[in-house]
């Protein structure tokens, strides 16, 4: 069930009158929402229900023993190779039993025993993290062992279990717990579910049918073509996944949790280190706080914090998807990360900077090489393997086609929509807010209703799945 959809508005209503009513009794409300999260999760695959709660199960009975036993390093250690193993068997299985036969080929030995394919669940990189998380924290004591109740609705709470943001325990259980319901404006939920809906609906949807073939078959493509796919591709990842999280963000107010900052316009970065603190915000503070300073941070010389940058970035790149195109888009992260810290670390030891002087074109530099390298290691992510990749950069300077396709005055005008999204999105939306807070209702339901009308008279007919259920 995807949230643009009809059949989710009639779902998401039902529920939402049920939760309004129920919110100031804590125990109902928390067992309505565990309810309505699973029946939400069930409509993808009974199966895969089976094993979220499964999972979720067996996750709560060892922090039931982490916190209550003797034995919390043993009950620690089992809790983290389960989930570490759930994601592997199936994120990766696949994955290393192809490259196995792979090498068996190459070796000539004869391969010919019974390969099952496994099919990951919808969600599974998502609420695994949380459950790694949450085992983290109450290892250390900083969360305590919640109740059951608590604990599963956090896991399956169904605005966030698809695709994130992944919300930190303590946050989540405060709100959870609490008898009043966050204190959203309305404008803030509406300018929340407008700007998913644009995003995602329209700008994405659009975007789609300029990514898909040339990602695929870059060989039936102009050079022009693939830099402009390229540059499409980065536009889309950005509108589907942050169309996606302001929409969940959207239906958290409503549900009476407050929205969790997942984008801020990245792609007005002026360093890599900037962009990963405005993109998947959350999934970035994740790595850092349960990845980076477990590694040890910065804290043992600048040597070891690039190792521990470079190998945040590959579990993170690993945690998308099974694939060496992967497991690369990770690693140049951190190797640009890492080049990021020394153009700081060596100016700062020489008392020098290079931008005193020009200080716009400095800008202008740093933004655009930013852009690009950005843009370029996105074709490793949206490749389906290695080998497309390296044939969609052998097209840019070699292309097999001369002809140029995609020459469409709607797909400039839609990236430099996105484009004005990146450098004022937050002032748009402020805007947005103070109109709709406006007095006058007949003016601002005349307005909504106008705005909603063209979003869906610009949408397609067939809305493409969002990018980031893959993961």
């Amino acid at each position: 069930m995807l949230f643009p959809t009809y059949q989710f508005l009639v779902f998401f209503l039902i529920i939402f009158s049920l939760i309004v009513s129920v919110k100031p009794q804590v125990d109902l409300y928390k067992i309505v929402l565990l309810a309505s999260s699973l029946l939400f999760y069930s409509f993808w695959s009974f199966d895969f229900l089976l094993l979220l709660i499964f999972s979720t199960v067996y996750n709560y009975i060892i922090l039931r023993v982490i916190c209550n036993s003797k034995y919390k390093k043993i009950a620690f250690i089992s809790g983290l190779v389960f989930n570490i193993g759930y994601l592997g068997i199936f994120k990766y299985c696949n994955f290393f039993v192809t490259s196995l036969f792979e090498v068996l080929n190459q070796l000539q030995i004869p391969a010919n025993f019974p390969v099952l394919q496994i099919i990951a669940p919808v969600g599974v990189s998502f609420y695994t993290f949380r459950m790694i998380s949450h085992l983290i924290d109450c290892y250390q004591q900083k969360i305590p062992c919640p109740k059951f109740v608590d604990y599963a609705a956090y896991i399956t709470y169904f605005p966030q279990i698809a695709s994130g943001p992944i919300s930190r325990a303590r946050e989540f259980y405060g709100q959870l717990n609490s008898p009043e319901k966050y204190d959203y404006k309305i404008e803030e939920v509406i300018v929340l579910i407008l700007s998913g809906l644009f995003k995602k609906y329209t700008l994405s949807s659009f975007l789609f049918n300029f990514t898909d073939l040339p990602f695929k078959v870059p060989q039936q493509y102009s050079s022009i073509d693939l830099i402009l796919a390229a540059i499409s591709y980065s536009c889309l990842i950005y509108v589907d996944f942050s169309g996606y999280s302001d929409l969940a963000n959207g239906i958290s107010c409503l549900l009476g949790f407050k929205p969790i900052a997942n984008f801020n316009m990245p792609y007005r970065s002026l360093s890599l280190q900037e962009f990963w603190k405005r993109w998947h915000i959350s999934l970035s503070e994740w790595l850092r706080d349960y990845v980076y300073f477990p590694f040890g941070g910065n804290k043992y010389g600048k040597l070891r914090k690039y190792l521990n940058l470079l190998m945040t970035m590959a579990i993170g790149g690993l945690w998308h998807g099974a694939g060496l195109n992967f497991i690369f888009w990770g690693a140049i992260h951190g190797l640009g990360l890492i080049v990021n810290h020394l153009c700081k670390d060596i100016p700062q030891a020489i008392h020098f900077k290079l931008d005193y002087a020009f200080p716009r074109f400095a800008k202008f530099c740093s933004w655009l090489l930013t852009f690009t390298f950005v843009t370029c290691s996105w074709v490793f992510f949206g490749t389906p393997n290695w080998e497309t990749a390296m044939s969609f950069f052998e097209g840019i300077f070699h292309p097999a086609v001369a002809t140029f396709q995609f020459n469409f005055w709607q797909l400039y005008l839609v990236i430099a929509v996105i484009g004005a999204i990146n450098l004022w999105g937050d002032r748009i939306a402020k805007l947005l807010q103070t109109v709709l807070s406006l007095k006058n209702i007949f003016f601002r339901v005349v307005l909504v209703s106008l705005l909603v009308y063209t979003i869906l008279m610009l949408g397609p007919s067939t809305m493409p799945p969002f990018i980031y259920f893959n993961f």
